[in-house]
């Protein structure tokens, strides 16, 4: 879905380090409780608490992929095996493509042809740089009044969905060759991620601090949520000068379809660890983000406990 009415507001922010030092410097901001949980994940590399429940964000919506010629982005996007579902005309001109996930979340890829507002405007802005994320809606299940007091105060590029069923959703909708299946991250990255950092706490996240594969080892900082998560990466990692959204995870059945691909006459970048396999499509062949099609390791089933024999 377009981004109908996203809150355009200057976005404030100071100054932070990535990795360590990154997470280091947020303890002093942090509350006591919060200081504990992440002292713990940066030790451990993983979090050991939860989302809060009845946290105002419940995880991602979608994020908005803002292109200038939307039939080869879509053409490109069928090619790496999604299903698009057209969008419906929009007053100010706004015309894009949705790939839905059964879960609700969704990427959307969208164009605006003229600036005839401040939305299109916006999008017009963004275009000038390329293709790429313009936007990031995080699900936030009701408009509640800490919901709407929050959103006075997000940076210009987030907002809020609710993740919309429409009533022309079919099954076919949801169905992917590439076996997609949710969108589970998110990834930001620039030098200065503060306020990002505050908000996704705020917001109810768990912020531990991790080391990946994206696709090279980076270091970051992950606020997870109860439905997908949010990473913040480091300055070398920006796309774009100014351009926050640089990333997204799909979550697969099989990365199969996608490792067997070659678009651009790129192949993708296949890294296998014990937790899953991912295939890796470059920016220059996804339209202006990195993409991970991600297989998660199947369940390992505890062995069956056999009783002893009673002489």
């Amino acid at each position: 879905m377009a981004a109908s009415s996203p809150r355009i507001a200057r976005s404030v922010t100071r100054s932070t380090e990535a990795g360590l030092a990154f997470s280091a410097r947020c303890w002093k901001k942090a509350s006591p409780a919060s200081a504990i949980v992440l002292a713990v994940a940066t030790l451990a590399g993983q979090g050991t608490s939860r989302p809060p429940s009845g946290a105002p964000i419940r995880g991602l919506d979608h994020v908005p992929i803002a292109v200038n010629n939307l039939d080869a982005a879509s053409a490109r996007f069928r090619a790496l095996g999604f299903t698009l579902k057209p969008g419906q005309p929009h007053a100010n001109g706004i015309v894009n493509q949705h790939a839905k996930f059964p879960d609700g979340t969704e990427l959307e890829l969208i164009t605006a042809p003229k600036a005839t507002d401040e939305l299109t405007t916006y999008y017009r802005e963004s275009l000038a740089k390329g293709d790429g994320p313009a936007f990031l809606a995080l699900f936030a299940p009701a408009r509640t009044d800490s919901v709407q007091r929050i959103e006075r105060d997000l940076p210009r590029y987030i907002f809020f969905g609710p993740r919309n069923a429409s009533p022309t959703d079919l099954p076919e909708h949801f169905r992917h060759p590439n076996t997609a299946q949710s969108l589970i991250s998110v990834w930001l990255a620039g030098a200065d991620l503060s306020a990002e950092w505050n908000l996704l706490e705020r917001l109810g996240a768990v912020m531990t601090h991790e080391v990946r594969d994206l696709p090279e080892r980076t270091s970051m900082t992950v606020a997870k949520f109860e439905e997908g998560e949010v990473l913040l990466l480091p300055a070398a990692r920006e796309l774009v000068p100014g351009r926050r959204v640089m990333g997204a995870t799909v979550r697969v059945r099989s990365i199969a379809f996608v490792e067997r691909l070659r678009p651009g006459g790129v192949a993708p970048i296949v890294v296998r660890r014990p937790e899953g396999s991912s295939a890796f499509v470059k920016p220059e062949v996804a339209n202006g983000l990195w993409l991970e099609f991600k297989e998660p390791a199947p369940a390992q089933t505890p062995p069956r406990r056999i009783p002893p024999t009673v002489p």
